[in-house]
């Protein structure tokens, strides 16, 4: 780690990604905070039979969320009582509401008081695989966390790599803000123009833009990573310009006319060419070319 430090950031991602289960394993040993929660984890966890025993175990609880990437949520005791305690799958759940890592963890973790096949009682922790799963899952987060110091976006970068292929459908996509982050700007879209737009206009956007099956083969896993990447290097001490928050100039990228702009984008779906040909627009024709793709 200490040696792929000095790499410039793609050839930081590519060296972490192709390494990163055993790179996580070799920071955790190097972070004696991190191995004595470890530690403390698989030594008790197999005894956490409820919710309130593992909410009231501050050691182990860390490990757990760490492993979803929750850990900010650790001090949110209401939230995580209910997240342990609903039925993940019931239409009106939080996890439901809250995004893919609260739906993952609540899911994961939903297991309590489960009968097994001898017909006794079980917790998510009662496998010793399950708590396996778990400490490997709170190292890689653990390690991507650490690293996104040297390389602005690296930690979203290798995130997106390894939960990318897992995602089946454009809702799940617009449920976890980073894989969202990421795919959208490989995309060729304006992150910050994109997330302006309503919910529903995402949805029309991302099905004309992303093909979800493209992200099964792992070279363009990787080259979406990279381009996110550079991204967030040009982007590094960049100041935007300043424009009236709501209006139509703020929604569509001001003045832009490299063809990065939602407007431009969308111009494309009308004939026109998106090649950097500067054209004048008024501001009734822009929301009547938005109508007429989102609609």
């Amino acid at each position: 780690m200490t040696t792929a430090a000095i790499l410039p950031p793609i050839p930081l991602y590519l060296t972490y990604e192709a390494n990163e289960a055993a790179d996580a394993a070799t920071t955790v040993k190097a972070s004696p905070e991190a191995q004595s929660l470890i530690a403390h984890f698989q030594a008790t966890a197999a005894n956490i039979t409820t919710p309130k025993q593992l909410l009231s175990d501050y050691k182990s609880l860390s490990v757990v969320l760490g492993a979803f990437g929750l850990s900010s949520q650790i001090n949110n005791t209401a939230l995580l009582n209910k997240l342990l305690t609903q039925s993940p799958t019931a239409t009106d759940s939080l996890a439901s509401q809250l995004g893919a890592k609260y739906l993952e963890f609540a899911t994961a973790i939903s297991t309590w008081n489960t009968p097994n096949t001898t017909g006794a009682t079980t917790s998510p922790f009662a496998q010793a695989g399950d708590r396996t799963s778990i400490v490997n899952a709170y190292e890689l987060n653990n390690f991507e966390s650490s690293v996104n110091s040297q390389a602005p976006g690296l930690q979203d970068a290798l995130y997106f790599t390894r939960k990318i292929s897992s995602v089946t459908s454009i809702t799940q996509l617009q449920s976890d803000p980073t894989l969202l982050a990421v795919a959208v700007t490989a995309a060729g879209l304006p992150l910050t123009d994109f997330q302006s737009l309503s919910f529903t206009q995402q949805t029309a956007i991302l099905k004309s833009k992303i093909n979800l099956s493209s992200f099964q083969n792992p070279a363009t896993v990787k080259r979406d990573a990279e381009q996110y990447l550079v991204s967030q290097q040009t982007n590094v001490n960049t100041t935007a310009q300043t424009v009236a928050p709501g209006s139509l100039l703020s929604l569509f990228g001001g003045s832009d006319t490299t063809g990065n702009s939602i407007l431009t984008i969308l111009q494309t779906a009308d004939g026109e060419s998106s090649s950097g040909t500067t054209s004048t627009v008024s501001a009734a024709g822009v929301a009547s070319s938005v109508l007429s793709v989102l609609a």
